[in-house]
């Protein structure tokens, strides 16, 4: 085969740019790092404040103030809360077009694709994970909101609890919803490197069926 074979070949299996419509381009899997990053900064602070007391004094010493950390563990939980709405919305906009497109049956009209078994696994998961993790916020901000010091908005000398301490059930569950998450995760790298999710569609590229 000629070198122009191989470079027609090539431009037919890359997505095709479209100039006019950028915003065409998956969106999705640029957003979801975001959630993830803040989410999994706001558990590890709250675990290491919660195993502070059983370590080496060595290591506590080293860390930040204990109120510091329960303060950055809220804003950061914050955070990834926050930006877990344009994951959410943009993931379900990019699996629509993706059933849409595909179809989300095999032939038979019944059996749902493999793939899109993923994508609902996927989806229920990490909106577990954004319930739970919301009903967390709310507890430890509501604890705060009823102090003095969180009334006042003080920062020093504020109390446990004013520094949105976490109690030792929300650490549990923070945790586990961290592992539900980092195996959302795992599906959605699955579905984006075994099936192509997040890397043409809405692109407006077409291939033939091999």
């Amino acid at each position: 085969m000629s070198l122009g074979s191989y470079s027609r070949a090539l431009t037919h299996l890359l997505p095709r740019s479209d100039p006019k419509g950028p915003l065409k381009k998956p969106v999705h899997p640029a957003a979801i790092h975001f959630p993830i990053a803040f989410i999994f900064l706001a558990v590890g602070l709250d675990v290491l404040h919660a195993l502070s007391p059983r370590l080496p004094a060595r290591i506590t010493n080293s860390l930040p103030i204990a109120t510091d950390m329960t303060r950055a563990s809220y804003f950061l939980l914050s955070l990834g809360l926050l930006f877990s709405i344009p994951a959410i919305t943009t993931g379900i906009g990019e699996a629509k077009k993706a059933i849409d497109k595909q179809g989300l049956y095999e032939a038979d009209g019944k059996t749902i694709k493999t793939k899109f078994k993923g994508v609902i696994a996927h989806a229920l998961a990490n909106d577990i994970v954004v319930a739970v993790m919301t009903y967390v916020w709310y507890c430890r901000r509501s604890a705060a909101k009823e102090t003095l010091a969180g009334k006042l908005g003080a920062v020093v000398g504020a109390t446990p609890e004013a520094a949105y301490t976490p109690m030792a059930w929300m650490v549990t569950v923070e945790a586990l919803m961290l592992a539900l998450q980092l195996f959302a995760a795992n599906i959605g790298g699955s579905l984006t490197y075994n099936y192509g999710f997040g890397m043409a569609i809405g692109s407006g590229a077409s291939r033939k069926t091999q």
